[in-house]
């Protein structure tokens, strides 16, 4: 399992508006598809994003990654009339694996309550644009994979607490 984030060039905002969140949230429903990519948790944030992928096979991720960032960057610059002036993302998307159960659970509490330690919400739930929605109503699209290990019946609340 990977803890896998990327984040807009220099900064900069990669979604502006409910559309882009929901025609990224496509791009990963339609890449996951094709590429059988288990999904444990994620949130998409204005200028980045986290995923908690379980790849089934070592160059999965590369090519997940590579697919969705490629696709969203094309459509990104289509939108704003931009093609050809440069790169929507810092970088190439980084990627760091989880050893244990304990990695697990904070990677897992960092990547759903990245809206709420920005201050875009006051509980991580709210953020529609994250896989703790989808512990309160059923996510837009993304299939999440229930991970190695369960969440707790008290995740909300750990969620939640500083």
């Amino acid at each position: 399992m990977y803890h896998v984030f990327n984040r807009g060039s220099r900064k900069g905002e990669i979604f502006d508006g409910d559309g882009e969140y929901f025609d990224f949230e496509a791009l990963i429903e339609q890449e996951q598809a094709k590429l059988k990519m288990r999904i444990v948790a994620y949130c998409l944030m204005r200028t980045h994003f986290h995923f908690l992928l379980w790849p089934h096979g070592d160059h999965d991720i590369s090519r997940f990654m590579q697919r969705l960032t490629s696709r969203h960057a094309r459509r990104w610059h289509r939108a704003r009339g931009t093609t050809g002036t440069g790169a929507v993302y810092q970088s190439r998307y980084c990627s760091k694996p989880i050893f244990d159960g304990y990695h697990y659970f904070s990677a897992l509490r960092y990547v759903e309550r990245n809206a709420l330690a920005a201050n875009y919400v006051k509980r991580a739930e709210a953020w529609r644009w994250c896989s703790a929605t989808t512990q309160v109503e059923p996510p837009c699209c993304v299939e999440l994979s229930p991970g190695p290990f369960p969440r707790p019946k008290n995740w909300l609340d750990l969620l939640n607490v500083e």
